[in-house]
């Protein structure tokens, strides 16, 4: 008589490899799906933050250029709810006899298409200086609507995205700045601060 050999079976049936590579296909796509959206959130994240260290610098330049002036050669004098983008001022380089010494006329405001943000020095006049500080202002200063109210909430109607009122010696500096990515999302950066005048 001859025993019967049984074969043993070993490995895996096609489908049993078919599922395996199904789930092994599933969990790769997922995990490249997660570690692409990561990239994205954190480049999104390092985009902001360089654009908030820009707005922080920009505005820390026109502070430290306006706290030097005196309040009484800043021009236009403009008020809440009223403000202006662009401002005129002199700073005092001492006295002389009894006489107040006044530097060049300066300027800060914006130029070009309205995006450009820019220090000027003897602005309109043969030995005129200018220096743009940069380039990403946006049109209107954030939340703000061109529509004659205060749509933002800061008791100033239609304030552009670089904007500045008076109260007594005190400027207020409001800026936003705007900068688009590849894929056509804007970001914007809010930015204030009031200096006084110490001249």
């Amino acid at each position: 008589m001859n025993p019967k050999r049984t074969h043993k079976r070993g490995g895996f049936t096609i489908i049993e490899a078919l599922i395996a590579m199904a789930l092994v296909g599933l969990v790769l796509t997922k995990l490249t799906m997660v570690v692409t959206q990561a990239q994205k959130a954190h480049t999104n994240e390092v985009a902001t933050m360089v654009l908030e260290d820009q707005a922080a610098q920009v505005l820390d330049r026109v502070a430290f250029a306006i706290i030097g002036s005196d309040a009484d050669t800043i021009d236009p004098v403009v008020e809440a709810p009223f403000s202006t983008d662009e401002l005129s001022f002199r700073i005092s380089m001492g006295v002389e006899e009894g006489e107040v010494i006044w530097g060049n006329p300066e300027q800060i405001g914006l130029r070009g298409d309205g995006s450009q943000l820019y220090w000027g020095q003897n602005v309109g006049e043969v030995e005129e200086r200018i220096v743009v500080w940069c380039n990403t202002v946006s049109e209107m200063l954030e939340g703000e609507l061109l529509n004659g109210y205060d749509d933002n909430g800061n008791s100033l109607d239609d304030e552009l995205g670089l904007s500045f009122d008076k109260n007594g010696k005190s400027i207020t500096i409001r800026m936003t700045l705007v900068k688009v990515d590849k894929e056509g999302r804007s970001r914007e950066v809010t930015e204030q601060t009031t200096v006084t005048c110490r001249n």
